[in-house]
C-alpha cells in the first residue's frame, strides 16, 4: 500500500534576494489491481423544499418552486431546492478527497409548470438585484433571471451525513418571526469564500434588518441551468429539462465533491432569484406574481425528477509494480504501468511522484507545483496554483532541520490560487516550505 502521502515544495528567502525551488517526496510501496473508472446516473436519495412556510411538506411534494423574496424579513433566496444523493452504491468511499478525479457532473431538472418564468442562460452579478439609488447598482440587460446550482452548507449542529428530508428547516421550536429570518436555515445554498470555507449566498443580495448587515457580495454559482426548449429572453415551456454541469475546473469546487464522493454523501441546491412579488430591483422587470420556476422532485409522477450523471476515475491505493505510483493514476494519465515514480515525463522538473501528490499533470510542463515569493516591504507574499482534496501548510526554518508553521494567513484570492501572507522583518533570512497533504 502507499504510505506517506506528502510533497514539499521548499522555497528560500533572504531580504528580497531572487529564490530557488526544490520539491521533496516519502514514500513506501505494495500490492496489485485495475483502474477503476466510474459513471452513473441517479436519482436523489432524497430531495427537499427548502421554504420557511412549507410546515413540514417539503420532502414529499411533487413541486419545488425556487424564487425570491425582496421582503427584509426573510432570506432573499427565500425558496431552495435542496437535493441529496448517497454515493456508496457508485464508487468506493472512504479515500482522500483528491484520489476523484471527475472529468463530468451533471444535473438534470425538468419544468412542473407551463410559461411561468423567463428563460435566462447568463449569471447575473448581485448588482443588478439592487435597488436603483443605490451606487453600486448595475442594470440587467437580459430579460429573466437565471436558474443556478450550488453546494450545501449546514448549521445547528446538521451535516450532510445526517441532514434528511424530515430534518427541521431552522431552529428548532416554535414558529416565529425568529426562526424564519434570514440567515436561519439549516440547509443553504453555499459557495466558497476567500479562506476556502463554505459561507451561506441565502442573503448575498444584501437584504437589511436587525438580524442581518452583512454587505452584499458576489456569489458566483457552481453552475447556470440551460436548456434547448427555450430561448432566451422567452417564457419557458412545461417539461422543459434544465441542465447544470458543475465547474470542475475550479479545485474548491471539484474538491468539494471529491470531498462528498469519500464520504459518501453528495447534496446540492437550486435556486433562482426570480421575484416572487411584482418588485424586481434593478432589473428589467418580468416580474410579478407567479413568475419564477417550478421544479419535478423525485416524488412527482408526472415529469421526470432530478437526474445526476457522475463520470471519472478513482485512484486507489494498489501499486503493482511497486514503483511509488497507483495503478489508477498510471492508467489515467499514461495508459499503462509503464511509468517509473522517479521519472519525468514532461521534463519540468518533478519527480511523477511529486505529481501525483500536488495534483498535477504530469504530461505538461505547464502544470507543475511552483512557488512565487513577493510581497510588499515589511511582508512576505507565497503564491502557488493549488489542486482540489488538498491540505496546504506554510513552514518556516532557519536552518533546513527544524521546521515550525509559519505565522501568517493562507487564503485563495482568485480561481485556483493560494497565496499566503505574513509580516517579516527585513532581516529575517528564513527557508520557507509549503507542506501538501491529501485530505481524508
Amino acid at each position: 500500500m502507499l504510505g506517506l502521502r506528502r510533497f514539499v515544495g521548499w522555497i528560500w528567502r533572504e531580504c528580497r534576494l531572487p529564490f530557488s525551488l526544490w520539491a521533496l517526496g516519502l514514500w513506501s510501496v505494495g500490492s496489485s489491481a485495475t483502474a477503476q473508472e466510474f459513471q452513473t446516473a441517479s436519482s436523489p436519495t432524497f430531495d427537499k423544499w427548502m421554504y420557511p412556510f412549507e410546515f413540514g411538506t417539503g420532502g414529499t411534494r411533487p413541486v419545488a418552486p425556487t424564487f425570491a423574496s425582496f421582503d427584509p424579513r426573510f432570506d432573499t433566496r427565500d425558496a431552495q431546492f435542496l437535493m441529496g444523493w448517497k454515493t456508496e452504491s457508485w464508487v468506493q468511499v472512504g479515500l482522500p478527497a483528491s484520489r476523484y478525479i471527475l472529468s463530468k457532473v451533471r444535473l438534470s431538472v425538468s419544468v412542473s409548470a407551463d410559461q411561468t418564468f423567463i428563460y435566462d442562460p447568463t449569471f447575473d452579478s448581485y448588482r443588478t438585484y439592487l435597488e436603483t439609488n443605490e451606487i453600486a447598482w448595475t442594470r440587467d440587460e437580459d430579460g429573466g433571471r437565471p436558474v443556478e446550482i450550488f453546494g450545501t452548507g449546514f448549521r445547528n449542529g446538521l451535516t450532510a451525513e445526517i441532514y434528511a428530508s424530515e430534518s427541521p428547516y431552522g431552529p428548532v421550536g416554535g414558529f416565529t418571526s425568529d426562526t424564519i429570518s434570514v440567515g436561519t436555515r439549516n440547509a443553504f445554498a453555499a459557495v466558497y469564500d476567500t479562506q476556502g470555507s463554505l459561507i451561506d449566498t441565502s442573503n448575498h443580495v444584501g437584504q437589511r434588518n436587525a438580524n442581518w448587515t452583512n454587505a452584499p457580495f458576489e456569489a458566483v454559482p457552481w453552475a447556470v441551468g440551460l436548456t434547448g426548449q427555450a430561448t432566451p429572453g422567452a417564457l419557458v415551456p412545461v417539461n422543459s429539462i434544465f441542465t447544470f454541469d458543475l465547474d470542475l475546473s475550479d479545485p474548491l469546487i471539484a474538491g468539494y465533491l471529491g470531498r462528498a464522493l469519500s464520504a459518501g454523501t453528495l447534496d446540492l441546491v437550486l435556486s433562482s432569484l426570480s421575484p416572487a412579488q411584482q418588485v424586481t430591483p434593478g432589473g428589467t422587470g418580468f416580474g410579478g406574481l407567479g413568475s419564477y420556476p417550478q421544479w419535478s422532485t423525485r416524488e412527482n409522477l408526472l415529469f421526470n425528477g432530478p437526474l445526476l450523471e457522475v463520470e471519472g476515475t478513482v485512484i486507489r491505493d494498489t501499486d503493482s509494480d511497486a514503483d511509488g505510483l497507483p495503478d489508477d493514476w498510471e492508467r489515467l494519465f499514461f495508459g499503462d504501468l509503464s511509468a517509473a515514480g522517479t521519472g519525468d515525463a514532461d521534463g519540468d522538473g518533478l519527480l511523477n511522484q511529486e505529481e501525483f501528490i500536488a495534483g498535477t499533470d504530469p504530461r505538461s510542463v505547464k502544470s507543475a507545483f511552483r512557488l512565487t515569493l513577493g510581497g510588499p516591504p515589511l511582508q512576505t507574499e507565497l503564491s502557488f496554483q493549488f489542486a482540489p482534496g488538498r491540505r496546504y501548510v506554510v513552514e518556516q526554518s532557519e536552518d533546513l532541520f527544524r521546521w515550525i508553521r509559519a505565522a501568517g494567513q493562507l487564503s485563495y484570492p482568485s480561481r485556483g490560487v493560494g497565496l499566503w501572507k505574513a509580516d517579516v522583518q527585513p532581516a529575517s533570512s528564513l527557508f520557507y516550505r509549503v507542506r501538501v497533504d491529501e485530505i481524508r
